[in-house]
């Protein structure tokens, strides 16, 4: 803490804990986008506790760990595999109109990804908890992207949850501008097609279509596992 302290204007001492100084003004400035308010937790590789706190929007530009959920709802029909894809809003910060997973959101302080997952389902899709109850656990990709001065070094723990034919999402919060029902053929065509989707969540994507088989005609099994491999290394 007085390290910290030493570096004069970057931190000061309030209300018994150590705060960085000039959030607003790196906001001003157009380095960050308005703080959301939404406390996230730095830990460490090894680190159980956090050992500080973040607003969301500034993780990336400081480059460090964050973690969230994704889930892929789908829905089986005669027809074949069919996956809900959401579409983000026009005015989203990042990616306005690009596709999206049908629920996705970052694990704030204090939550398991589990309790993650049933609050977004219900903001993002309108998913009742006792749905949103059966989503599976699937394991997790990590990936780091480069953004300008932001880097983000994530982690994604993805859900699947197969769907009534008869359920149909809607957006609770605003943050999604139409879901669409699409077979597992057009997915696929849209996450090789150019830039429709934002970044993170083709890979979530992809993962999906990898598990399902739905790229066994397209690739040789060496390519295959060595995606696998990529995704979640």
């Amino acid at each position: 803490m007085p390290a910290l302290l030493a570096l004069g204007g970057a931190f000061r001492r309030h209300r018994g804990r150590i705060e960085l100084v000039g959030g607003d003004r790196l906001v001003a400035a157009g380095e960050l986008r308005p703080l959301l308010h939404e406390p996230y937790a730095v830990r460490g590789e090894s680190d159980v506790d956090p050992l500080l706190q973040i607003d969301r929007t500034a993780i990336p530009w400081f480059g460090v760990r964050a973690a969230g959920v994704h889930l892929n709802g789908f829905v089986g029909r005669a027809g074949g595999l069919h996956l809900w894809i959401a579409v983000r809003a026009r005015g989203k910060h990042t990616y306005p109109g690009h596709l999206d997973n049908l629920v996705a959101g970052g694990s704030a302080i204090g939550q398991l990804p589990r309790q993650t997952l049933v609050r977004e389902c219900h903001e993002e899709a309108g998913i009742p908890p006792e749905l949103a109850a059966r989503a599976v656990a699937v394991g997790s990709i990590r990936y780091a992207m480069q953004e300008r001065l932001s880097l983000k070094v994530d982690r994604l723990d993805l859900f699947d949850l197969e769907l009534p034919a008869d359920f149909t999402p809607r957006a609770v919060d605003g943050e999604v501008e139409a879901f669409h029902l699409w077979p597992a053929s057009r997915v696929l065509a849209s996450v090789a097609g150019g830039d429709l989707w934002k970044p993170n969540c083709a890979l979530v994507a992809i993962d999906f279509l990898l598990r399902h088989g739905q790229l066994d005609g397209s690739l040789a099994p060496a390519g295959r596992w060595a995606l696998w491999q990529r995704l979640r290394s």
